[in-house]
């Protein structure tokens, strides 16, 4: 992606996450507002040119979210923003062999926002269903990363890196959301499962031409548990 391209995605996707905001502020006043939470994990899943040896891993998430909606409603949609910190292990995640080649030990700890415009249905009576449009982007990631490297079995090397940084997962991600929620338990908390898969604007390469490509990926799963207070 080129950056004019990066720069254009990233407009919009902050637009609509301010839109979102601070629209219910005017718009929808008069609807439920909640504050949810989400414990889960991002499962990537790679492309098949994908380079490296070994497969990225599973990523944990922990997630902040804002939602409104109509409660005595069948249906009422339900716009949602957030913000969520992500932990990807990265252990010996690399390519090469005798003749060289490098790999990367350590962790990348990554903070996205994220957008839902959600439509929602009452089941029955305080079980709703939500599904509907979703995106993700990066706002940072910390890097903590040990690199080993090696060349024709006469020189080899160890740099570490402590930094943040928007080098890896730049590319913003959209995708579909859905949510099955039993909610109004004690009154005050919702209690539910929070599905996502995303796809992100991924150039395959077959070949690693770049060091800031190694972690890519072209489509995620993440599967939460969800705690929401209103």
């Amino acid at each position: 992606m080129h950056l004019s391209t990066q720069i254009k995605s990233m407009k919009t996707f902050l637009v609509l996450f301010l839109l979102v905001l601070v629209l219910p502020i005017n718009l929808f006043s008069q609807w439920k507002r909640e504050t949810g939470f989400t414990i889960g994990v991002v499962l990537p899943n790679q492309s098949k040119n994908y380079s490296s040896d070994t497969k990225i891993g599973v990523s944990a998430k922990l997630g902040f979210s804002q939602s409104w909606y109509k409660p005595e409603s069948k249906f009422s949609f339900r716009p949602e923003v957030g913000i969520n910190l992500e932990r990807l292990a990265v252990d010996n995640i690399g390519w090469g062999g005798n003749a060289g080649g490098s790999s990367w030990k350590g962790s990348i700890l990554s903070i996205d926002a994220e957008l839902a415009l959600l439509a929602q249905f009452r089941i029955t009576k305080g079980l709703f269903f939500s599904v509907g449009p979703s995106g993700k982007y990066l706002i940072t990631n910390y890097e903590n990363l040990t690199r080993s490297w090696w060349f024709m079995q006469q020189a080899s090397g160890v740099e570490e890196t402590k930094e943040f940084n928007r080098k890896y997962f730049l590319k913003p991600s959209i995708g579909i959301k859905a949510m099955l929620l039993e909610m109004n338990l004690c009154k005050k908390i919702s209690l539910g499962l929070s599905f996502e898969y995303l796809w992100r604007n991924y150039q395959e390469y077959k070949e690693i031409n770049s060091y800031d490509e190694i972690f890519q990926y072209s489509q995620t799963s993440e599967i939460s548990l969800y705690l929401g207070i209103h």
